[in-house]
């Protein structure tokens, strides 16, 4: 089953008012096509202004059929197609620096192939991930923002052959996803990747009666707790806590414990600095913890 980005399965909010544009049985493989962050206006040579209401699109949403509050989807990226080219730009506010460039938007166009070729002869691997991944919530919250409801996350853990575990906060779930990327490091700190339009193969499946305080990314060989806030101090605070707060409830030990594994055995990373709230993941192996 396949969900195209016409402008009709394109939304910039994750809101009940957002009517699903497609309902699928829990398991069921689709297909979404996604644009990239910019909407297509970000490009070399741009003289127009840029429609910031057009920034962030996502595709969807998908309703998952049983799905209610109380409840958590597991969404399984099988596969991310990428274009053959994608683009990353610097404009003033966008970042963690104001850094001198040619042009007040200055853009780029990367070929990608096996890799990323950002210069002759200089090459980085692809990484492909979801930037955007998030189910609609009972009050509107913008594509910009991570939250407990996913969101605008930028983890590069969102990739192939993981599983983001997100909780249901309105019936059907109604998942939107978009935002991808070919590479980008951790923090996104100039406020881009290699934005790209891409092909993202999934499917969701429905956990009853699953209470999540936020994104859990199930990857083979560990887990991740999200966790976002206005401050990079307290969303590793928010995140390391679910992390021992799990070790506690899945294996049964003291939260002194579970404390002292994570200072030993885990990691706090930096997703995103650049989206509002930032987001910050606590990482724990599959030896710490097994889901």
């Amino acid at each position: 089953m396949k969900l195209t980005r016409i402008e009709e399965h394109t939304h910039y909010k994750f809101s009940p008012s957002v009517a699903p544009v497609l309902t699928v049985q829990p398991g069921e493989d689709i297909m979404v096509e996604t644009r990239d962050a910019s909407n297509g206006q970000m490009r070399p040579g741009l003289s127009a202004p840029v429609d910031r209401s057009r920034l962030l699109p996502v595709t969807g949403p998908v309703a998952v059929e049983g799905a209610k509050p109380g409840d958590a989807l597991a969404v399984n990226i099988r596969r991310i197609d990428l274009a053959p080219a994608g683009h990353a730009w610097i404009r003033p506010g966008l970042g963690i620096l104001s850094v001198e460039t040619e042009t007040p938007v200055y853009v780029r166009e990367f070929k990608v192939d096996k890799n990323v070729e950002l210069a002759p002869g200089l090459h980085v691997p692809l990484r492909p991930m979801v930037g955007i991944v998030g189910v609609a919530t009972p009050e509107e919250i913008a594509t910009r923002s991570p939250g407990v409801h996913g969101g605008n996350l930028d983890c590069v853990d969102l990739t192939q052959g993981h599983k983001l575990l997100l909780p249901v906060l309105v019936p059907g779930g109604n998942l939107s996803l978009g935002d991808v990327h070919a590479a980008m490091g951790e923090g996104e700190v100039s406020g881009s990747g290699v934005e790209i339009d891409a092909e993202v193969t999934l499917s969701i499946e429905l956990m009853p009666n699953t209470a999540l305080a936020g994104p859990v990314i199930i990857a083979p060989h560990k887990t991740l707790f999200l966790a976002s806030a206005p401050t990079l101090d307290q969303a590793v605070r928010a995140a390391l806590q679910r992390a021992v707060q799990a070790q506690v409830e899945r294996n049964g030990i003291s939260e002194g414990d579970a404390y002292m594994y994570a200072s030993i055995a885990g990691n706090a990373r930096i997703c995103q600095v650049v989206n509002g709230d930032v987001t910050a993941a606590f990482e724990l192996s599959k030896e710490i913890l097994s889901w």
